[in-house]
């Protein structure tokens, strides 16, 4: 029996279709980040001493929205933040990568006193998602490193460093929130910067949170 060559076409096409969905569908669920999968740590204080970054090298930042589309589908991981600098307030601060701990005070992110840490489990820059990042805004030796970060406002840029390069943000939303809100964590389908501070009156029941976008065009480059 002959096997018209058209059926034969379109039956390799419909199986090559079938394993990329399917190779799709293995990545994503290899590089789902199990952080924030059912519930959000709380951030408390522990002592950490962290040495002073090395300048970095400047790297492309990817793409705008097509290339986003990627970035989701696959999850290209981009390295995490490791300084902070906003210059209009004076601050430039170390930043690292500070993990989840569960131990008998329960679960938490044990943020150092003399760098401001980035979470695990949120994005990285130049990654779609919520980038986040907090510090004490005063210690019992004094101030914190987010101590001016009170004055910020809509408009002031946040200039950041990881391993691929330099990424700014402009500041767009300033709001104070309980404590006890966990939602300015939440992934985002945009990539987003926040920045978390407590709001010191004595009570510390209260958070600084700060929004930045990327700004356009892309600004990390090699």
């Amino acid at each position: 029996m002959r096997v018209r060559s058209g059926s034969v076409s379109i039956a390799i096409a419909v199986l090559g279709l079938l394993l990329g969905v399917s190779c799709v569908r293995v990545e994503i669920q290899r590089t789902r980040t199990p952080e924030l999968a059912q519930s959000t740590p709380t951030v408390v204080l522990r002592d950490a001493k962290v040495a002073k970054p090395t300048p970095v090298a400047r790297a492309e930042r990817r793409g705008q929205a097509s290339e986003g589309v990627w970035r989701t589908l696959f999850r290209y991981r981009m390295p995490p933040a490791t300084a902070l600098e906003i210059a209009r307030l004076g601050i430039t601060v170390t930043v690292v990568e500070v993990a989840s701990v569960v131990d008998e005070r329960g679960w938490y992110w044990p943020v150092p006193t003399d760098a401001a840490a980035h979470l695990v489990g949120t994005a990285n820059p130049g990654e779609p998602g919520n980038i986040a990042i907090t510090g004490h805004v005063d210690t019992e030796r004094g101030p914190g490193v987010f101590w001016r970060l009170l004055d910020i406002r809509p408009g002031d840029e946040i200039t950041v460093w990881s391993a691929a390069g330099t990424f700014v943000y402009r500041v767009v939303d300033v709001q104070t929130v309980a404590q006890s809100e966990r939602a300015v964590l939440r992934q985002t389908d945009r990539e987003t910067l926040t920045l978390l501070t407590c709001i010191p009156d004595g009570r510390y029941e209260r958070r600084l949170v700060v929004r930045a976008e990327p700004v356009r065009p892309a600004v990390a480059t090699r």
